[in-house]
Parts: C-alpha cells; structure tokens; sequence
C-alpha cells in the first residue's frame, strides 16, 4: 500500500533504504531509550547496531496489515521520525504511534503526524476507534500528548517491566471517531 501526505509542517512517505543512517540516528537517541516503539524482539533501551537497523527497517517494510510511515521534515528532506498505523486484527480498532527525533520535538511534528494518520484511519478505513500504542506510566509527555489530542485512558497492565529498579505499568488510550470529528477532525490535519 503506498501512502505519501504533506501538511504544514511535515510530510509522510513510505520508508526506503537510504532512510538507514537517518533511523540509525534518531533510534538511538538516549532520550528516545524505551520510547522507540520498535518490533518485538529488539532491544527497547540499549542502543541499536547497523544490523538490528537494517533489520528493524525489513519488518517495517514487510507489515501487511498496517503501515509503518517516514515523517519527514520537507525543508531538509530529513527522516525525523515514525507513524504506525496497525490494523492487525481488527480493522474497526486499529493502533496509532507516533515517534519523533527529540531534536524536532515541541515543534507539531507528532501532533501533524498523528492527526494525518487519524484522518487516514477514520476516512479511508472502516476504524470507527482508533487505539494508541501502550504507553509506560512515567512517560508523561506521551500521556499528555494522547490527552491532549483527545485519547480516553480505558487499559493498564500492570508491573510489566522495570525501569531505574522501580516496577511500571502500561496504559493504553483510544479516541472514537464522533470524538475525533468534534475536536475538529479533518480540520486538525489540513482538510
């Protein structure tokens, strides 16, 4: 499935290889360590070779039910980040992420991104919901990020890991469409 969109701000397009060195960089910011949201089986906070990269990328490329997004800043035509988009089982209630390099953090990246994505998902699929990724309970950016984009906190697992010798949950939000379209829905993405 191709998918390439411009805002305002910044632009998506599928990943290609010479995005490596890009990712390489902004996946192993130190301050992206447990916030990559990378597949399963790489590790979340210890930094990433050129092979597990390269690795991570051919997943991305190979995912069949969802799309895995570059975002891109246009003015340089850098890779600063990523969007998920994962309908894996269930097309009514897919999943959202959004990853961006902290040096481009603060600047509507992540919210251009994420309200693109949900305007992909809710006017051009069937999601009638829309999920965030799991989300760890000391990451408060990320809570008020999903909070003020309008996610309702509705699941938690508790103690799922460690983090500075102290046990975490993860929480998980989701937004419905009839509450995406009254915060300004397709407005809030340029449309």
């Amino acid at each position: 499935m191709t998918f390439s969109y411009t805002g305002d701000i910044i632009a998506l397009r599928a990943f290609v290889q010479a995005d490596l060195a890009a990712l390489e960089r902004y996946l192993n910011h130190p301050d992206l360590a447990g916030r990559r949201y990378i597949p399963w089986g790489f590790p979340q906070t210890a930094p990433l070779s050129t092979a597990q990269i390269e690795k991570i990328l051919l997943k991305w490329q190979e995912v069949e039910r969802g799309l895995r997004l570059a975002v891109v800043w246009p003015k340089e035509q850098a890779v600063i980040g990523h969007l998920s988009l994962d309908w894996g089982w269930d097309p009514l209630s897919p999943d959202i992420g959004v990853v961006i390099s902290p040096e481009y953090q603060r600047r509507g990246c992540g919210s251009e991104a994420l309200q693109m994505g949900l305007r992909y998902l809710f006017e051009e699929t069937p999601a009638h919901s829309v999920g965030s990724t799991w989300v760890a309970d000391d990451n408060q950016p990320a809570l008020a990020f999903m909070e003020k984009h309008g996610f309702q906190m509705g699941g938690q697992a508790r103690w799922v890991g460690m983090n500075s010798g102290q046990p975490f949950n993860m929480l998980a939000g989701d937004i419905l469409k009839p509450e995406w379209l009254a915060k300004g829905g397709a407005h809030a993405a340029g449309g």
